[in-house]
């Protein structure tokens, strides 16, 4: 086992209000927070296929082939999106 040091006084007064002495619900949402962030869930791709990727959106743009949304349709894909996470 180790331990991890904080040495930010934010972080350790929001730990302290929100788990006060709660280690188990603190090291659960920690081991959370630590697959989340390392596993987005999407499959990983080589640098390669997102340069291809990004190109081929690029040339989509360009030629006048991709849908576009307008703010409004944007503006509520991102919300949904948000509301999501």
């Amino acid at each position: 086992m180790q331990t991890i040091q904080i040495n930010n006084p934010e972080i350790e007064s929001f730990i302290s209000a929100e788990y006060g002495n709660d280690t188990q619900s603190l090291l659960s949402d920690f081991v959370k927070f630590v697959k989340l962030s390392l596993d987005d869930g999407y499959p990983k791709i080589s640098k390669d296929e997102a340069k291809r990727r990004v190109a081929r959106a690029v040339m989509d743009v360009k030629n006048g082939n991709a849908v576009l949304l307008n703010q409004k349709e944007y503006d509520k894909d991102m919300d949904e999106f948000l509301k999501s996470l």
